[in-house]
This record gives structure tokens, sequence and C-alpha cells, in this order.
């Protein structure tokens, strides 16, 4: 069945490239990342109850719409799980809904961050002009979710596990490289290289013809980085006919920092609606958190 789940992915990106415009075609000259996160700033509102929650966060593009849902557990003393989407998930929380269902509990706080430009589809296409607007996006999204987790721990949660699909697994090891604060860290078909992505898969075809490579690579691989932090609470899961984040690219980035990579025999896509494989690699590790606490 390789020829399906492979041929899933390349479809999804010769739609995408009718539908959408060049993604950057505004430009790639971007501050760092580490400067995004500097410039964000917002007001949390209280976490005192499960719901959903929308606020306008400020970053260096300007005012961002951004916002998260709670579903709290039944003891205050549950650890938190933080959870990033995909790039150009509609719904945000999608995927949220499919791993953490009613009829599969978990013991847990479960919290869904919704990162800027991803209320519709037509939000996403400005979200895409720039590096520098995806960068804010980031930024927004980690900040948001990090400051999430923290309160709901200085409110008796013990643990935390931050984790997140494709775009969101890319974000949750930011989340490891720049905080590190989450006691497991579970990237879901996803590597510490996102300019790899861009700019040597299929996903090229999507890019405007102008966008700078140098710029893409200095924003968004991060592979040095990971290698030079400590990665030992990092559990990753890879697809093994992903076209999208490349299986033996990414395999090998983790690899070479001795992280073992659990794999499914799906693609970018049927790996992403792989739910329940999710669900259970997700709860082997909160298993490995609560015999840890």
């Amino acid at each position: 069945m390789r020829w399906f789940h492979e041929g899933v992915d390349r479809l999804h990106v010769a739609l995408a490239r009718l539908l959408l415009p060049p993604v950057f075609r505004h430009g790639t000259a971007s501050p760092p990342l580490a400067e995004h996160l500097a410039a964000v700033a917002y007001e949390l509102p209280p976490l005192t109850a499960a719901g959903r929650h929308t606020l306008v966060v400020q970053s260096l593009v300007g005012p961002l719409s951004a916002g998260f849902r709670v579903r709290l557990a039944a003891q205050r003393s549950a650890p938190v799980v933080v959870y990033h989407h995909g790039i150009a998930e509609m719904p945000y929380d999608k995927s949220f809904r499919g791993i953490f269902r009613p009829r599969h509990p978990i013991a847990a706080h479960l919290v869904a961050v919704r990162a800027p430009f991803h209320r519709s589809w037509r939000e996403l296409i400005p979200g895409l002009a720039t590096l520098g607007n995806f960068l804010a996006m980031c930024a927004v999204a980690l900040r948001l979710g990090e400051a999430v987790r923290a309160a709901l721990v200085a409110a008796g949660a013990r643990g935390s596990l931050v984790a997140g699909t494709s775009l969101g697994g890319f974000l949750t090891l930011l989340h490891h490289l720049f905080w590190g604060t989450a006691d497991a860290y579970v990237p879901l078909l996803a590597g510490p290289d996102l300019a790899h992505v861009l700019l040597a898969t299929h996903y090229r075809r999507l890019l405007a013809p102008h966008a700078r490579a140098d710029h893409i690579r200095s924003r968004l691989d991060f592979r040095q980085a990971f290698l030079a932090s400590n990665p030992q609470r990092v559990f990753p899961l890879l697809a093994r006919y992903d076209c999208d984040m490349d299986y033996a690219y990414q395999a090998a980035c983790y690899a070479a920092a001795g992280v073992p990579v659990t794999t499914i025999d799906r693609g970018h896509l049927t790996g992403a609606l792989a739910f329940a494989a999710l669900r259970s690699h997700l709860q082997r590790c909160l298993q490995r958190l609560w015999a840890a606490a």
C-alpha cells in the first residue's frame, strides 16, 4: 500500500498548488524566531473552566488573532497535554478531537492551541505570504501554548507534555529547544528541519520562484540546535511513506541525536488521520510521565 500513502501526499500538494497562491510570495526576509518570540505580548484569560478562548496577540508583524481550547481533568493534579495542530488544519482542533476522543478518556488537562491565520482557509493565505508572517505565527502559538501549560502547572497540575502533528510536531521540538519546561515532548510526523520540507520535497512546488533558499534554511533548519540539546525527553513518531516530512531524512536527524523513533506504515496525510496509532503513542508517553511522577 506504499503507492496509496505516497499518492495521497502527492495529490494533496498538487491540489494545494492549484488552489493557493505561492508560499512566501512577498518575501523571505525576517528576523530569527527568537526575536519573534521576544516580541509576542498578550493577556492570558483565567483558566478556571473548560472552554474555548480567543485573544489578540501582539507580534512583530502586528496584532494577530489566536486562541486555544481547554478540557480540564477531574483531578487538579492531573498532568497537562498541550497540542499544536498542523499547517492548514481547518478546523484547527480536527486532529485534537480525533486523537483525544471522549470515548477514549485520558486523565490529563488537554489544551489545543489555535495558531494565527487558522480560523479559515482564506485567513491562511496572508499567513503564508511572507516568512515573517509564518515565523510570527509559530512564535505566537509557542508562547501561547507555554503560557497555558505554565498556568495549569501553577494551579496544581503535576507534569506536562507537549505534542503536535506535522507543523505542530515541529513546534513541539521548538518548545523543547527554546524552553524545555515540559516533562515530555512528542512530535508526530515531524522533525527538526522544516527547511528541508520546503526546499527538498515536493513542497518546493508551492514556493514562490523568488523565495530565497538561504533565508529559509537560516530560519527553519534547527538540526544543529537539536543536536546540541538534551533530547532524552523527546519521543518522536514518523511515517515510513511520508512524502512531506521525508522519513529517511527526518529519521536520520533523530538518529544523529541518539533519539529512537516510533514508525507507522503510513504517509503524511494518512498518518495524520491514523488517530488510533497517534493516540496509542501519546498514551505510552503519558504512562512514562505518570510513572516518573
